[in-house]
């Protein structure tokens, strides 16, 4: 389910992701360590703006969960995403993240997918949407997955 601006603890948690967020963004980052268990996965983005247009120098955050479907320990409260990071997009508003394959909740059909949020450089932000994957993941004989997404910011994703 999407957050909107009314949930103040996921506004919290973005802002505590957010005071943590290198002082230097490059276009391609990583989501997952590469210390993470699970199948790699690349992510290509672009960011199109209200106009349609590529959102230049937009900063990305994306979370997951890991390959077991949980975002964090329990203890560690919600909203606290363990995999995280961010991007800053090129001048066609493109990026790439490098991660490995998010899990599905736990006991559920949920599909596996990757959060976005846009931080434009005017300092206005948006929930971006989120990928969805396959609940199997194809066999690539070991060759990380590809996935591409399109976020297409709107004026009602802005928190």
């Amino acid at each position: 389910a999407v957050a909107f601006a009314q949930d103040t603890e996921y506004i919290r948690g973005i802002e505590r992701a957010q005071k943590q967020r290198p002082g230097s963004v490059a276009t391609t980052g990583r989501i997952a360590p590469t210390t993470e268990p699970g199948s790699p996965i690349v992510v290509r983005g672009q960011v199109l703006g209200l106009n349609g247009a590529p959102a230049a120098n937009t900063v990305v955050f994306a979370y997951q969960t890991d390959r077991g479907g949980l975002y964090d320990a329990r203890e560690n409260g919600p909203h606290s995403w363990r995999l995280r990071g961010w991007v800053k997009t090129d001048a066609d508003g493109r990026f790439t993240f490098e991660t490995i394959r998010p899990g599905s909740y736990p006991g559920t059909n949920n599909p596996p997918h990757v959060h976005f949020t846009a931080f434009l450089p005017d300092g206005s932000r948006y929930h971006a949407g989120e990928l969805q994957l396959s609940m199997e993941p194809p066999d690539l004989k070991g060759k990380p997955e590809q996935a591409a997404i399109t976020l297409r910011l709107e004026a009602r994703q802005k928190f």
